[in-house]
């Protein structure tokens, strides 16, 4: 690979964000132990290099999205992930990712035939306040870059965007079913984060892969022309290994107010869900000993689609091995699947450790015939526990 092109990628990459806020932030390769910071683009040629270009993946937001709990950054940076695997059932999964690729990109590029807000105040209490913004008509076709990773496209899209945590209208108090931490189904997002996982299904109809959950700590996007690893050991050459451009941007950003007012509707009927999901089945943090087929713990459903960096062995035996095994009633090689995913999941986030054992301590944990710990068991008896998984989740 010439020195000159993954230089070319990186910049092209940190063009997407605001660069008035570019470093420091995350990244993470194939020889690191989870994510560190970089401060230059210097800094992260340097790692993908020592790294062989293998696994390079830079975070979509810098580091500091949050000051005293409260989000200081807008979700300016939609990441939608088709997965090729989650097409495997049809007669030519590739025809039809090409297809839902497609569509997508129709649908983004339609996004600007109406008026748009290009100043908000920020101060105003309803973002569709037409009095304190100004509007304008557009003929401006958004072209979001697409990205082939060896095993599906990303595709990303930057955003106009506005921190939505301050508006009245998106508040959590309106919605506290669904952010409740203790039986929400995103009790430790915020709007904003909430936002970008709607944006991803909204413009796929649904058809973006539902393992990933965007937050700003966890958005870790690729690099062009670095290597998947995946691919690498499936045994695909490095040529058909390595990430490349299907697309490239063209520099304009949708206007969020493109999409607030299908997030506001989305917000209020995934409320409306969650409530009659509680009257129907019960609180789960009340569902010790009891078993639902219709009714799954939320939180720890959301956990084990989340990696975290520590207490992976305490998480195994207290939380998910009995929840799986007794509440859950999945049977045992499922069950083992399950875990092995998640410890993928954990170790993307941070190496595991040498001495730690996945097939002993999955086997271990699905022997608990205790029960999972309840969320306010969890945070009373062990809150360093507690407030790990609440920091990933």
């Amino acid at each position: 690979m010439k020195e000159k092109k993954p230089k070319d990628s990186i910049d092209f990459i940190l063009s997407h964000f605001d660069q008035n806020t570019l470093f420091p932030r995350k990244m993470m390769t194939a020889t690191s132990n989870g994510q560190f910071s970089v401060y230059s683009k210097e800094e992260i040629f340097e790692k993908c290099m020592k790294s062989e270009f293998i696994d390079c993946r830079i975070n979509a937001y810098p580091e500091y999205t949050e000051y005293k709990g409260m989000t200081r950054l807008p979700p300016n940076f939609i990441f939608i992930d088709l997965d090729l695997s989650n097409f495997s059932k049809y007669k030519n999964p590739k025809k039809m990712l090409d297809k839902v690729l497609e569509k997508t990109l129709v649908k983004t590029s339609n996004s600007n035939r109406q008026k748009y807000s290009q100043h908000v105040t920020r101060n105003s209490h309803s973002i569709d306040n037409k009095r304190q913004i100004e509007t304008f008509q557009t003929s401006i076709t958004v072209y979001p870059t697409v990205l082939w990773s060896g095993n599906g496209y990303h595709i990303y899209l930057p955003i106009q965007s506005v921190v939505l945590d301050n508006y009245e209208t998106f508040s959590k108090v309106k919605y506290p079913y669904l952010f409740s931490i203790y039986f929400g189904m995103y009790g430790g997002y915020s709007v904003s984060e909430v936002f970008m996982i709607f944006a991803k299904n909204y413009f796929t109809d649904g058809r973006a892969d539902p393992q990933h959950r965007p937050k700003y700590k966890s958005c870790l996007i690729r690099i062009p022309d670095t290597y998947n690893s995946k691919c690498l050991s499936s045994g695909l050459d490095r040529e058909n290994a390595l990430v490349k451009v299907i697309q490239k941007w063209n520099r304009y950003r949708l206007p969020i107010q493109f999409l607030t007012k299908e997030f506001r509707r989305w917000l209020i009927q995934e409320e409306i869900n969650q409530k009659n999901n509680i009257k129907r089945y019960g609180n789960p943090i009340n569902m010790q000993g009891r078993t639902s087929s219709a009714f799954q713990i939320l939180w720890i459903e959301r956990l084990l689609q989340t990696g975290i960096g520590d207490g992976r062995k305490e998480t195994l035996r207290l939380i998910l091995g009995p929840y799986l095994t007794k509440t859950r009633k999945t049977d045992y090689a499922e069950s083992v699947t399950a875990l092995q995913e998640w410890l993928d999941k954990c170790n993307t986030v941070k190496l595991l450790d040498r001495n730690f054992n996945p097939n002993q301590r999955i086997k271990f944990s699905l022997k608990n015939t205790k029960g999972f710990l309840i969320l306010e068991n969890l945070k009373r008896k062990y809150p360093w526990l507690y407030e790990n998984i609440i920091k990933y989740m």
